[in-house]
């Protein structure tokens, strides 16, 4: 299978050496404005400039990835679907609710399948937490807290890089948008490239179910875990650990970890897109998450800018 890639930054650089892995499926086309990604593709791979170049009659290509700037993902998604070509969307889908809508309402009128990337779903550790959930009674709170070091960046939000993995990942366990959304910054500071923000979000759900997600881009440790609490015991994926899944029973004992065979999420991702197209499908359920995902994203901005009384800015050096 013929795939093509759009962006060659970090994380375009780890679809490289994903798809360099797997078989049967290669990197035919890489659209970069970088003139050292040549050196980062396979031989036989074309590099050219201009991501349109993709989606010209002669690339021959069954799929695209877009890895690039968020702001570029509709203009790019749309050009993608109009031309007939499947297409992976990296999260965030887009940077407002509007642009995500005209996403969906192409891929739908075209028939064409789109998927969004949030790659934990995709993670071997968080289904086998959502399949044994399902025996463990009702799903009573979540909480967790993904961040780091960065990225600061003055085209993205840190809450648009930090907080779409969380939301999806609990919107998705849930099954539903949730009914109630609060949003608060608890740290701020200025960096030379960007702004470093630290917020908390509070979903309530209609079945009464809590999630409460904590980001950050101003943290020095690495850190994505997430529990979630049912009737009949709790589930703990941390997926910087050496067991990323572990059970805590309702009893208190000791919590057990769970066996998963290792698979990388990113290389589960790019091989369930392309199952995808070799089947023949026209929609996928990311999509739908996908815009869930940006609507939430949208309220938790519009939130926090308008929010009076939070701490000022510092500049760090």
């Amino acid at each position: 299978m013929q795939i093509g890639l759009i962006g060659a930054g970090r994380w375009g650089q780890r679809y490289i050496e994903t798809i360099g892995r797997m078989s049967g499926i290669s990197l035919a086309y890489l659209a970069s404005g970088n003139p050292k990604s040549a050196a980062l593709v396979p031989s036989g791979c074309r590099v050219t400039p201009r991501w349109r170049d993709l989606m010209e009659g002669d690339s021959c290509l069954d799929g695209i990835i877009i890895a690039a700037p968020p702001e570029t993902h509709l203009e790019i998604a749309t050009g993608a679907i109009r031309a007939g070509i499947p297409v992976l969307v990296e999260k965030p889908m887009t940077l407002s609710l509007p642009d995500a809508e005209s996403l969906v309402k192409e891929a739908m009128d075209c028939g064409v399948l789109t998927m969004i990337g949030h790659t934990h779903l995709f993670s071997a550790a968080f289904r086998e937490l959502k399949a044994r959930g399902r025996s463990l009674g009702r799903l009573k709170n979540i909480r967790s807290a993904g961040g780091g070091w960065g990225p600061f960046r003055p085209d993205t939000p840190p809450l648009w890089d930090w907080a779409p993995h969380d939301l999806a990942m609990a919107i998705d366990l849930l099954g539903n948008y949730p009914i109630r959304i609060e949003v608060k910054r608890t740290g701020r500071i200025q960096q030379p490239k960007g702004i470093g923000e630290a917020v908390i979000i509070i979903l309530g759900f209609e079945s009464g179910a809590r999630a409460e997600i904590h980001i950050s881009n101003m943290q020095r440790h690495k850190q994505r875990v997430l529990e979630v609490t049912y009737e009949g015991g709790s589930q703990i994926y941390d997926d910087l650990a050496p067991h990323k899944l572990v059970f805590c029973s309702s009893s208190g004992s000791t919590p057990e970890p769970v066996i998963i065979e290792h698979s990388m999420p990113l290389a589960n991702l790019v091989g369930e897109f392309c199952r995808a197209i070799g089947e023949g499908q026209h929609s996928h359920p990311s999509l739908r998450l996908g815009l869930q995902v940006v609507k939430a994203l949208a309220e938790c901005q519009a939130a926090l800018d308008s929010a009076e009384g939070n701490k000022s800015t510092r500049s760090v050096g």
